[in-house]
């Protein structure tokens, strides 16, 4: 099991080498096989651990492991890599039977996922970069897949944007090099407060938190992320909601929280806010849109922002609800997504105004929209709302912050009951996709939204090694707050929103050029800059 980190990488790459050179429809099922190697290899992986903690680095090349390419996995890195094959199995489910004959877009689907996998495993801050622009350039083909006009813009703005993220993220792993001598993340973590005062260090730690905040969807860099999910495949939405854009939280957690946090830059207060901000003006913007793709691709930022809320807090508690939330996400915004997918596909149009009557033409579909959207709103007995009442547990005295969440939490529940207004009326004909495969898929995360929500105990213990016994599924404090917020969100959307007014028209109709995103950058950067240096 020593190699088993090498083989987390190869295998999905290796299969999706044998679908791209063999194009076949036989071929194609050397995916699910691929799938079923990475599980086995995972559980072993995790056994062997238990018994051989040495195993948890693997150094390549036999030069010392403070300057050799390496692979290191702890809890997190193993919490994110079994997240990782898990959705990818679902997501695969979901697309084969559509996609199975499209053996160059399921061959760019499995390549990414071995470099995800290479992603949370690495060891060395260059190698991180590597793979993040690997990983840049595979999403921006799996965007523009479609070949379509806008489907290339997007891609190209995802690209771009990106890229000059990557760019300073690079600068800064430059700048650690000059003064450590190493870009090992283990010993930078253990050794970062031996030059944590020089300029340089603080300066680098603007560049790679810029960086991480464009891949993130940070307020205000966000603009890609709705670009890129409204003309992406269902299957690919999904993958950047759910996955991609936690891959750069993760280097968030790796960077700031084990690196930086130690070298007492004070930051938490900024990256609280900044996830508020975040969060609201994601939730602001979720509200103004007429297109299902688009509500969601706005929570997705949206629900960033309460990650980062969680992630950014001094509290034990807090900051596992913000890396719960992370794996909450990925269940209930892939399945929102999936479902508005067969939706759209169902009715041929994304417009909300002009779907009605899923719940009779489409019943178990509109049953699972409903479990996603239950859970996303923080309603009890559902994951989302154990991670959200973990996430304001460092902040259930400050009136203030308790106010800002519960503005997005009625914000996400409003928003919801507008996305639910397709679920009513009279049943219409629709174009039916016979495939049991994605309700399979779809039915697997629902089920496993309600599983958390009810047994989030043991899996407490079990994957983050907490207990969250704190949570209290049947206090009938927390069931009169969410009766309470949807209440207050009927009445908002009923004389706010559905009305859509010149203000909410004027937010949805706002667009950010290139040229504009890159001025944002800079400006974030200065803003960064000021804090780090001035304050």
């Amino acid at each position: 099991m020593h190699l088993a980190p090498v083989l987390f990488v190869f295998i999905p790459i290796l299969a999706s080498l044998v679908v791209y050179l063999f194009k076949s429809k036989l071929a194609s099922y050397v995916l699910f096989a691929a799938q079923i190697a990475l599980f086995i290899v995972y559980i072993l992986y995790i056994q062997a651990l238990a018994i051989s903690p040495e195993l948890s680095l693997i150094v390549f090349g036999g030069w010392d492991e403070q300057f050799a390419i390496s692979f290191f996995n702890d809890r997190l890195s193993l919490i994110f890599v079994g997240l990782t094959i898990f959705m990818w199995t679902i997501l695969l489910m979901y697309t084969f039977k559509t996609n199975q004959r499209e053996n160059k877009f399921l061959f760019f689907l499995m390549f990414l996922q071995g470099i995800f996998l290479g992603l949370l495993q690495t060891n060395d801050l260059f190698n991180l970069f590597v793979f993040l622009e690997l990983m840049t350039v595979l999403i921006t083909i799996l965007i523009a897949y479609k070949k379509t006009g806008p489907s290339f813009r997007a891609g190209i703005y995802y690209l771009l944007l990106n890229t000059v993220g990557a760019m300073f993220f690079l600068i800064g792993i430059i700048l650690i090099y000059y003064v450590y001598g190493t870009i090992n993340i283990q010993y930078l973590v253990q050794n970062i407060n031996l030059h944590s005062d020089e300029n340089l260090i603080k300066l680098a730690f603007v560049m790679m938190m810029s960086g991480i905040s464009i891949k993130a969807a940070f307020f205000p860099l966000f603009t890609w992320l709705p670009k890129a999910h409204g003309v992406a495949q269902t299957s690919i939405s999904a993958l950047l909601s759910g996955l991609v854009v936690k891959g750069a939280l993760y280097m968030f957690i790796r960077i700031y929280i084990e690196m930086f946090s130690k070298a007492n830059y004070n930051m938490a207060e900024f990256f609280f806010y900044l996830g508020a901000t975040t969060a609201i003006v994601g939730v602001t913007f979720a509200l103004t849109q007429k297109d299902l793709k688009q509500v969601l691709a706005y929570h997705t930022v949206s629900q960033i922002g309460i990650m980062v809320m969680g992630l950014s807090s001094a509290s034990d508690l807090s900051f596992t609800g913000g890396l719960m939330h992370i794996l909450n996400h990925a269940l209930f915004k892939s399945l929102l997504f999936l479902g508005a997918g067969l939706v759209i596909y169902g009715y041929q149009t994304k417009k909300i105004y002009e779907i009605r009557g899923v719940f009779k033409s489409m019943p178990w579909t509109a049953i699972l929209l409903i479990i996603g959207m239950l859970s996303i709103s923080g309603a009890p007995l559902f994951n989302g709302f154990v991670s959200k009442t973990l996430v304001k547990y460092d902040f259930k005295g400050d009136l203030f912050k308790m106010a800002l969440f519960t503005l997005i939490n009625i914000g996400t529940i409003t928003s919801f009951i507008k996305f639910s207004q397709i679920l009513y009326g009279p049943k219409v004909a629709i174009v039916k996709r016979k495939d049991i495969t994605q309700l399979l898929s779809m039915s697997i995360l629902g089920i496993l939204c309600i599983a958390i929500g009810i047994f989030y105990v043991p899996i407490g213990f079990l994957v983050f090694g907490r207990d969250l016994s704190y949570v209290k599924i049947l206090d009938v404090r927390q069931w009169i707050d969410y009766i309470t917020y949807v209440m207050i969100g009927m009445v908002f959307y009923r004389y706010i929103v559905k009305r859509d007014f010149k203000p909410l028209q004027m937010i949805r109709e706002w667009t950010v050029t290139f040229e504009n995103a890159n001025y944002v950058f800079i400006l974030y950067m200065v803003f960064l800059s000021f804090f780090m240096f001035f304050r």
